[in-house]
């Protein structure tokens, strides 16, 4: 059994059935598909106070989301049109057939496990979100996001010397309730499934490579806890993967559509004259990998590493992954994510990005070639250590 996994998914285009063009077989060929749904599907509640509007879209972008079998809606434009706007959200996936986690009308709800059982495996997908608004969490009787949160503390860069005017380090205190609440929710998945996956909002989405404390912390408790598999996202530029006790962890996909080309009218709209600010301006105004219209290229406001993204490809056997890689793609001038051909030119390119990605973030395992396919594309797999030691000897 394969699953085709996702990152970040926002669809707002006049033709939705456009914008999973380039991965439709991927989707088809896998028995089990999934991303995370960043945004909000209403026509009539609008924008709470603290929201993004570009992330309120048309619910009829939602026929852009066929193939999908679950989405995650734990992250933090789900409540971008509060409770009444994350309703309607739900009930129009719901209407396409798609499942969802980690949102609802309660801590209980969005904490609970969408179950998927294909081909006698019954799989648990969980999940939660470190990065969201302030009082964007679910609670008992109050509906919201599954949260996993932490207070950063700031320290002296050294400590016991004076240095003024230098960067201090950022250490991310876990919290505790939020995490032994998610411990209880996996292990409760545990019992019920074959599978449990577990899907996490996360990371430092203004610089590319890094991986925070926090992802490595939660990557290793999650997996402690009971979790087959994490699938990390928010950070709209590609982490690595690494297997923690033999567990894979996808530590960030990217985004493999996302329709924000509404944002430069927010910006505007918050006393931003983007129209009259160079490149360097803009740049200065708000960092070179952040997230604002681009001159070039205005209805896709990342930066050009972002265009390099992927699908997730695992190969499940009972209650083991027994493989697990990614389809390379790279975001068209129309905002089409078109997997990557291994006779093409870019191929050795995506191979490098791919190992970029692993040795920026000191990570373990290996990106090798070896000619899986998947869908008609190739799949560039991820070996743990002692794999490619065996292999090697």
């Amino acid at each position: 059994m394969f699953l085709a996994i996702m990152g970040d998914v926002l669809v707002d285009r006049p033709d939705p059935a456009t914008a999973l063009a380039g991965v439709h077989s991927l989707l088809d060929s896998s028995d089990v598909s999934f991303g995370n749904f960043e945004g909000v599907l209403s026509a009539t509640h609008a924008v709470v106070p603290g929201g993004s509007r570009a992330s309120v879209v048309s619910p009829g972008n939602v026929s852009g989301l066929t193939g999908f079998d679950v989405m995650s809606l734990a992250n933090n434009h789900s409540m971008d049109a509060g409770a009444a706007g994350l309703a309607d959200t739900m009930n129009v996936l719901a209407a396409q057939g798609v499942l969802t986690a980690g949102a609802g009308p309660d801590l209980d709800s969005a904490l609970g496990p969408a179950f998927v059982e294909k081909n006698g495996t019954r799989i648990a997908f969980l999940a939660v979100t470190a990065v969201l608004p302030h009082g964007a969490q679910a609670r008992p009787g109050a509906a919201g996001v599954a949260p996993l949160r932490a207070d950063d503390a700031y320290l002296p860069r050294f400590p016991g010397i004076s240095c003024p005017g230098v960067a201090p380090r950022i250490v991310s205190i876990l919290n505790e309730a939020d995490w032994d609440r998610v411990a209880a929710a996996i292990g409760q998945a545990r019992q019920d499934a074959d599978l449990v996956a577990v899907s996490a909002h996360w990371g430092d989405h203004t610089q590319p490579w890094v991986l925070t404390d926090h992802e490595r912390l939660c990557a290793e408790l999650i997996v402690e806890a009971g979790a087959d598999l994490i699938i990390g996202h928010h950070q709209h530029m590609v982490r690595g993967a690494d297997f923690i006790a033999g567990k894979p962890v996808l530590y960030g996909l990217g985004h493999i559509v996302f329709d924000y080309g509404r944002l430069g009218e927010e910006l505007a709209s918050y006393g931003f004259d983007l129209d009259g600010m160079s490149a360097d301006q803009l740049t200065a105004a708000f960092g070179e990998y952040e997230i604002y219209p681009r001159p070039e290229h205005p209805a896709f406001p990342f930066h050009p590493l972002a265009r390099r993204t992927c699908v997730a490809v695992l190969e499940i056997d009972g209650s083991e992954v027994v493989r697990c890689g990614i389809v390379p793609c790279v975001i068209d001038e129309a905002g089409i994510a078109r997997p990557i051909r291994r006779e093409t030119e870019d191929w050795p390119a995506a191979l490098e990005f791919a190992r970029e990605c692993q040795s920026r973030a000191k990570l373990t395992a290996t990106v090798e070639d070896h000619g899986m396919e998947f869908g008609g594309y190739p799949v560039l797999e991820f070996l743990q250590a002692a794999t490619v030691s065996q292999e090697a000897g």
